[in-house]
Order: C-alpha cells, then sequence, then structure tokens
C-alpha cells in the first residue's frame, strides 16, 4: 500500500497521460500531445526536462491555463480544454534535445501532476518502437478500424511525429492472413 501511494504521489497520479517514447527526425519537428482528466483545464500546462526525483524547478514552455499557443525558443504548447489535451512542438529536433522530459499541469506550488516522456533523435525516418522487426505507428482516436503499418497519419514525409491524445497500437485481431 505505502509503495503504491509512494508511486501515485510521484507519478502524477495518472491524471496527465501521453505516450511513454517518441522518435522524431534530426532536424524535423515534433509534436507530442498529452491528455488530461476532467476538470484540470483551466490549470496551468507545462513541459520541462525533469531533474531530481522527475521534479521539475524550471519550465521550458507553459501555458497561463488559457488555450493561447505559447512558444518560447523553437517549442510551442497549445491547451484544447473541449479535447483535454495539450500539445507541445518542438521544432529542428536536434541530438541534444534527446532525453526524458516531462508534460504537466501545475495544481499547487509543491504539487504538479505529470507523465514522463523519452525523446529519442534519429538521423534516419521519424516513428514509434519497434516490435517484432516492425515499425508499430499510432492512430489518434479520431481513426477509425486498425492501425496500418507505414507513414504516420498527420505526417510531413514522415519527418513530423504527433501522438495522439489517445494512441491506439496495433492489435492481434488487426493483422490480415
Amino acid at each position: 500500500m505505502r509503495i503504491f501511494l509512494v508511486w501515485t504521489l510521484f507519478s502524477g497520479g495518472w491524471a496527465v497521460t501521453g505516450p511513454r517514447h517518441v522518435m522524431a527526425k534530426q532536424g524535423s519537428s515534433l509534436a507530442v500531445s498529452c491528455s488530461y482528466k476532467p476538470g484540470y483545464e483551466l490549470y496551468s500546462k507545462y513541459w520541462c526536462r525533469p531533474r531530481f526525483l522527475w521534479f521539475c524547478f524550471t519550465y521550458i514552455v507553459h501555458t497561463n491555463g488559457s488555450e493561447v499557443t505559447v512558444t518560447q525558443d523553437g517549442v510551442s504548447i497549445r491547451d484544447n480544454h473541449m479535447a483535454r489535451s495539450f500539445t507541445v512542438t518542438l521544432s529542428g529536433v536536434t541530438p541534444s534535445d534527446a532525453g526524458w522530459y516531462s508534460c504537466g499541469l501545475s495544481k499547487t506550488l509543491w504539487f504538479n501532476l505529470w507523465h514522463n516522456i523519452e525523446v529519442m533523435v534519429s538521423a534516419g525516418k521519424a516513428g514509434l518502437g519497434a516490435k517484432q522487426g516492425r515499425v508499430m505507428e499510432p492512430v489518434t482516436a479520431l481513426g477509425t478500424g486498425c492501425p496500418q503499418l507505414g507513414e504516420h497519419r498527420g505526417s510531413q514525409s514522415g519527418s513530423k511525429l504527433l501522438a495522439g491524445t489517445e494512441t491506439r497500437w496495433r492489435l492481434p485481431w488487426c493483422e490480415s492472413g
């Protein structure tokens, strides 16, 4: 019970969700969407690099709780209250952008809710994790049917990765033949 409580406090209690790993091609733009539970629409949302014990002491970019797009040093963030999601876009991704980040919302001075994401940068084609030698591409909740392998939906020549607010992966029953 104690371990669960500590994990809940440090993980943000699952109020903020998003992809666990994303990959972008060097020089491309990377868009990452994080979603949040109802009731958090007017809270400030942020993107940061966590430090000690996964806490963020400074934000790379953050909102003031509105839906206005905020841009700072090539990184933008935009909140969509109706969809209960916010999207962070990194322009001109470089190898130094690789690492762990947190997308989160500010509740109080000492207690934020967040989700950790590993950003990987490659010289090759952008995509998400591989399983059994195949690239698995996400499909947002707006998609229908089974996800398709190949170019990521919404991408521009494979240079932009957009992780949807609700990501679904290829399911065994979607396999053909």
